[in-house]
Parts: structure tokens; sequence; C-alpha cells
């Protein structure tokens, strides 16, 4: 039996802030991955993740998974404003409490940022340009929240947050900031490259808000959990925080630096590969077949 189904499908083609191509951009396509994971695998429970979107594609997920969806905001739990919706049937689900956390309690040392720091790039933003315009639209203060986190947060890419320490001081997040506004543990994907931590880290979820949805499952011992497009396992780190206890993870994800993320923190993650090439009724039978052995 599956305990529990966690999935967070790319969300791309739906977000407000890509092309808005939603079910005919491929990437979204893979929700269906789930819905077909989810009527072979009939788990006891199950949570989607996905991004704002227009509601008539909202509808359609809802219609599929047969729950409303719940929208929580990481700014509740986090320095970082990031709405999201959670479908799931994990009973009694509340908002999380308002930690009231900005940006000024998660940064670190300025002494730990010389490598980030980008003042001279944002004085040479000329006045009336679009860079320009770009650059100072994604400026917070340190009593501020962040922006969403990106995939990518390159110090040249206009999207990333940069922070405003003083009227002459500006950083782009560390690795271990933007670890701390998704509420995962400091160094949590050391051993990539920077870019690498950015886009896993942006592809993420906030640990703190799974890990209050789930803390609402009645039971603490959960045998099989199952994490499609899985990442860098955000799932299972909201599980510990959540203080839910399992025996296997199986993990989907083809993206080889999130894997290796994965398994440097969850070494025991038994991982399945590409969603669309899994055969979910043979996947059964071996898991019936092991859990019987043991």
């Amino acid at each position: 039996m599956i305990d529990l189904l966690l999935g967070g499908s790319p969300c791309q083609g739906f977000s407000f802030a890509g092309k808005q191509l939603n079910f005919s951009d491929p990437r979204s396509k893979l929700f269906f991955d789930y819905v077909k994971a989810l009527e072979a695998l009939k788990p006891k429970y199950f949570l989607l993740e996905n991004v704002k979107m227009k509601k008539e594609y909202e509808d359609v997920i809802t219609q599929h998974l047969g729950v409303k969806p719940i929208e929580i905001n990481s700014a509740l739990v986090s320095a970082q404003d990031r709405k999201r919706l959670y479908w799931t049937n994990i009973p009694n689900v509340t908002q999380p409490e308002d930690k009231k956390l900005m940006l000024k309690h998660i940064v670190e040392p300025e002494i730990n940022k010389k490598d980030f720091d980008i003042t001279e790039r944002m004085k040479k933003k000329k006045p009336g340009t679009l860079a320009y315009e770009k650059a100072w639209k994604n400026v917070r203060s340190l009593n501020e929240k962040s922006k969403t986190l990106l995939t990518v947060q390159s110090i040249s890419n206009s999207g990333a947050t940069n922070i405003k320490y003083s009227d002459n001081k500006y950083y782009k997040p560390t690795p271990i900031e933007a670890e701390r506004l998704q509420t995962l543990p400091d160094n949590y994907t050391e051993g990539i490259s920077n870019s690498q931590r950015y886009k896993c880290l942006g592809n993420g979820w906030t640990v703190d808000v799974i890990a209050h949805i789930l803390s609402f499952i009645p039971e603490t011992h959960l045998h099989t959990v199952v994490g499609l497009f899985d990442g860098i396992s955000c799932g299972q780190v909201a599980l510990k925080r959540a203080g839910k206890i399992y025996n296997q993870y199986y993990a989907s994800e083809i993206d080889e630096y999130a894997i290796w993320v994965t398994q440097k923190n969850f070494p025991h993650t038994i991982q399945l590969g590409d969603v669309t090439k899994i055969d979910w009724d043979a996947f059964l039978d071996r898991l019936d077949l092991i859990q019987n052995v043991s």
C-alpha cells in the first residue's frame, strides 16, 4: 500500500510569469503523469503543488484530483513571497501561522557576501532604460520579503531579487540565503555549482509549508511514500520536520544535480527515473514482493 503520493509537476507552462501555454506546454502535460500514478497507486493520501494559474486551468486539475486547492503563501513561514496552490486529501488543513519573517532575519553577514556584491552593477544601470527598470523593480530592502525565488538567480538575471543593505550596498542572495528562503537547512544543496543550486532551489518547495500540510496526516508512521518530480526531495525534509516516520521513499526525477542533492541528504532514496517511463503495475508487483518478503 502507498501511504502518500507527493508531487509538484513542472509549473513553467502554468505560471503567470511564463507564456501561459498551460496544457499545450509539454512540461505542463506531465501533470497527467501524476494523475496516472494517482489512479494506479491509489495512495491513502496525496498532495500536488503548483503555481497560481488561470481559473480555467485550475479547474481542470481540480476535476482530475477531486479536491479543490488550498492557496498558501510561503510568506507566512519564510522571508519569501511565494503563492502556491496545494491539492490534497489530507484532512482539515488550515493556514500556517504567520512567522513575520523578513530578509533581515535570513541574510548572511556582509563579510560572507563579497562574491555576491552587485553594487557597481546596479550603479551602471542607466535611468530610463529597460535594464534599469527591471533591476530596480526587483530590489528588496532588509525589512521586506524576497520576491519569489526563481530557477535562475545569476547576477545578470533581471528576475532575481536583489537585496538592499543600504543606499550604497546591494547584494544578490547567496545560495545559503536561497536555501533559507525555501526553509531548507543551510548547505543542503552544497556540492554542486551555485547556478545549479539556484536552479534546484527555485524548482523546489518551501519546506515549512509542506511540513505544515503533512502535519495534518493523523498517522505518525507511514510505510511507503512516492515523490514525483521529486527535485531535491524537499518532501523528505518536510516529512521529517512534520514528525512523520516512513520506511521507504521512492523518487522520480531526471535532473542529475537534483538527484545528487537528494542522495547526498537521503542516501536510502530509491530513484525510479523518468516518470513518463514508469510502469506502475510492475512497480506495485515489485513492491508487493518486497513487502511480503520483509
